[in-house]
C-alpha cells in the first residue's frame, strides 16, 4: 500500500520544465522579452528612447497577417538580420506589443544656452515603429515587423 501511495505521488509532480513553459507571462516580462529582441536593431541601444504603445492578449488569427512577409520590410534596419517569423497559429495564444521612438527633441549642451533652432536629437533614425507577437505559452518571438525610414 506505501509502495502505491509513493508512486501515486511520484506520478502527480511535473517537472519544473513543464511548468515553466507553460506559465502565464507577465506584462512586463513580454516587454523585456520584446526589448530583448528589439534591441540588437536599433541605433542607440537604450531602451529609455523607446516606448510601449500597447501590450494585448490576442488569439493567433486576429494578427496573423500584420506578421506576414519579411520581419524588416526593404531590410532598412540597422544591425543583425531578425531571424524569420514563425507560422502564427490562428488559435494561439499570443501577446501582441508595439512599440516605438519617444519623440525627437532638441538636445541642449550644459555649455550652451537652449536655442530652439538647435538640430533634434534624433535617438532612432531609422526605426519609427516596431510591432512583436510573443507566443504566450513560451515566450519566443513568434513574429516581427520593423518600419523603417528610407532615406
Amino acid at each position: 500500500m506505501t509502495c502505491l501511495a509513493l508512486v501515486l505521488t511520484a506520478c502527480s509532480i511535473k517537472p519544473a520544465t513543464q511548468t515553466a513553459q507553460t506559465a502565464r507571462l507577465s506584462e512586463q516580462q513580454v516587454i523585456s522579452i520584446v526589448w530583448s529582441a528589439l534591441e540588437p536593431n536599433t541605433s542607440s541601444h537604450h531602451q529609455a528612447n523607446w516606448e510601449v504603445i500597447s501590450v494585448e492578449s490576442v488569439i493567433g488569427q486576429e494578427v496573423q497577417d500584420l506578421f506576414e512577409g519579411e520581419p524588416v520590410p526593404g531590410g532598412c534596419a540597422p544591425g543583425p538580420t531578425p531571424p524569420d517569423n514563425a507560422i502564427i497559429t490562428p488559435n494561439g495564444s499570443y501577446w501582441y506589443v508595439q512599440m516605438k521612438p519617444r519623440p525627437t527633441t532638441p538636445q541642449p549642451w550644459p555649455t550652451e544656452q537652449f536655442s530652439p533652432t538647435a538640430p533634434p536629437h534624433v535617438p532612432e533614425p531609422s526605426v519609427f515603429e516596431a510591432h512583436f507577437l510573443v507566443d504566450g505559452n513560451t515566450g519566443e518571438i513568434a513574429g516581427r515587423k520593423l518600419y523603417c525610414v528610407i532615406y
